[in-house]
């Protein structure tokens, strides 16, 4: 995690001294950012989010006391380390039993003010990771109840039933009495033409307004089949058997649902509804007959609620063809955009296994099969411009030529070929994107380094986030970001030592030092001598050679 500290001193000299404190010898990379006065600092609060404030507990206009409640208005999670020249009991008490909060007098040396600052970003980060944790933990939980709720109704929907199955629906808050007949409406979102993160929130915001708007006396539970078709369950909260009403009340709650759903989405939804009510072993039937209902009746319209009738009866339906789901092609598309290979290949093997089994070449469920996964790759290719590099890895004319295979099998073989290429292509063109970001990133370092080369800055040269950033460039370099600043630094300070009579504070100023002070240190640090003794070193070596 990229970490921020802002440093507020009315005092330039101590601002300066403190912000090249943190820059060239704290170990932790941070972002360093300095304000000299308070108004200043909330400029800076407004815009970046700061992990800790170094701060004087004493300022004109507002002192550090004041300046610490605004920063809790905007970052809760900001710590301070006060800084003060002189012992004041009374600031003391206002602050000292804060957990977020570190009094350090300005005449204790370097290490323990950076030890108070280290201490508070040790605090954020472990706050962060329980934090982290605590989601995930909830996250886990929430999608195991999802993915156990749904693997429940898949069997539902299959005509399995399990032992205790009523039980295990109020364990996991699945309001459905599977005694009692039931409601069943098929809704399919329309065109299904966006992008899958954009199709998951439709539908859970779809699913929150049938619940809001579902009559009171009506209970109702939503399962999402796939991509584009939710089952949604209804049931009187009492017994009662005047099934029309039902209908015409939660009929009248989607057509009010439908237009809330439109004007919030610009999106559409349509629907199948059956006055008739149906038990546990009717549901998959059930299910089947709306779904060749909404592919005859309603076909490609959109924004239709259609009641079946009479004539469509379990029995004449239930057999018919049910086409292949375009929810698993836009799941496939996902998946290749977000590079997420394990997962895409998971799910091409679901979608590649009714293909096999086939075993005419004329089958027509595995040529729509075929045709839907290869019409994807193709648009994905064009769009991402991947033509010319993958025609040296595979044939790609095959996409368009099913019976140039000799069976299903092979078939699926090929595609999985082709997806492994377009996983190979797009790896090779991430890593030279990276590295051609990183190499503007390097260049500029060494072409400004009497400029501030805060990480934040750098970040927005390179076109990363900051912490993505720092974690590539070592990976990549070897080193840390600040490592390689005070290495180029040090390289031209060198040069300019030993070949140039400039002075050395000039060429403090030239490597990017505020002071000759920290410019001095920083070059000790690194060659075990000072630029004094660097350059008469240097001077001696030249006479040498010019004696010889």
């Amino acid at each position: 995690m990229n970490q921020n500290l802002l440093i507020v001193d009315d005092e330039r000299e101590i601002l300066s001294w403190l912000e090249e404190l943190f820059r060239c010898e704290f170990e932790q990379e941070i972002g360093v950012y300095s304000a000299c006065s308070a108004r200043e600092a909330l400029k800076l609060l407004n815009q970046i989010r700061f992990d800790v404030v170094l701060t004087d507990i004493r300022m004109p206009g507002m002192d550090g006391i004041s300046l610490f409640k605004r920063i809790k208005e905007n970052w809760p999670r900001c710590k301070v380390v006060f800084l003060t020249g002189y012992r004041n009991f009374e600031d003391i008490y206002q602050i000292i039993n804060h957990k977020d909060v570190r009094y350090v007098l300005k005449s204790e040396d370097d290490q323990r003010i950076m030890g108070a600052v280290q201490e508070l970003l040790t605090l954020c980060q472990n706050e962060m990771e329980k934090q982290n944790q605590e989601a995930m933990q909830k996250e886990k939980l929430k999608k195991a109840k999802y993915w156990m709720q749904r693997e429940l109704m898949q069997q539902l929907c299959a005509g399995i039933t399990v032992e205790q199955m009523d039980q295990q629906m109020k364990e996991l808050e699945i309001p459905i009495d599977i005694d009692r007949k039931m409601l069943l409406y098929l809704l399919r979102l329309d065109g299904y033409q966006e992008e899958f993160p954009k199709c998951f929130a439709m539908e859970e915001s779809l699913r929150k307004m049938i619940q809001t708007n579902m009559a009171v006396f009506l209970k109702v539970f939503l399962y999402t089949i796939d991509k584009q078709q939710i089952l949604v369950f209804v049931q009187p909260k009492e017994a009662r058997e005047d099934w029309e009403t039902m209908v015409a009340v939660s009929s009248g709650m989607l057509e009010y649902v439908q237009e809330i759903f439109r004007n919030t989405w610009q999106a559409t939804f349509s629907a199948v509804i059956d006055a008739k009510a149906v038990g546990v072993s009717e549901i998959p039937m059930a299910l089947r007959s709306r779904k060749v209902a909404m592919i005859g009746k309603i076909g490609g319209a959109e924004e239709m609620i259609i009641r079946m009738d009479e004539e469509n009866s379990l029995e004449d339906l239930g057999g018919k063809y049910v086409g292949f789901s375009s929810g698993k092609i836009s799941e496939l598309r996902f998946l290749l955009e977000l590079r997420k290979q394990k997962e895409y290949f998971s799910c091409l093997g679901e979608c590649l296994k009714e293909m096999m089994q086939k075993k005419s070449r004329h089958d027509a469920r595995a040529l729509e099969i075929y045709c839907s996964i290869a019409i994807m790759l193709l648009q994905f290719i064009n769009e991402t411009h991947l033509n010319e590099p993958l025609a040296f890895r595979t044939a790609l004319y095959k996409l368009t030529r099913a019976d140039i295979h000799e069976n299903w099998l092979e078939a699926a073989e090929y595609l999985t070929e082709v997806s492994q290429a377009v996983f190979c292509v797009l790896d090779d063109n991430d890593n030279t994107l990276a590295k051609k970001a990183l190499k503007r990133v390097s260049s500029y370092i060494e072409e400004h380094l009497e400029e501030d080369l805060s990480l934040s800055t750098l970040a927005a040269i390179g076109g990363f986030n900051a912490s993505y950033l720092s974690r590539l460039f070592k990976q990549v370099f070897g080193e840390g970001i600040n490592g390689f600043i005070t290495k180029k630094r040090m390289e031209l300070a060198q040069i300019l030592l030993a070949d140039s009579n400039r002075k050395i504070q000039d060429i403090a100023v030239k490597t990017g030092y505020l002071s000759t002070h920290s410019f001095s240190r920083a070059f000790r640090n690194e060659t075990g001598i000072s630029p004094s003794e660097f350059r008469a070193m240097k001077l001696e070596e030249k006479q040498e050679m010019n004696k010889r």
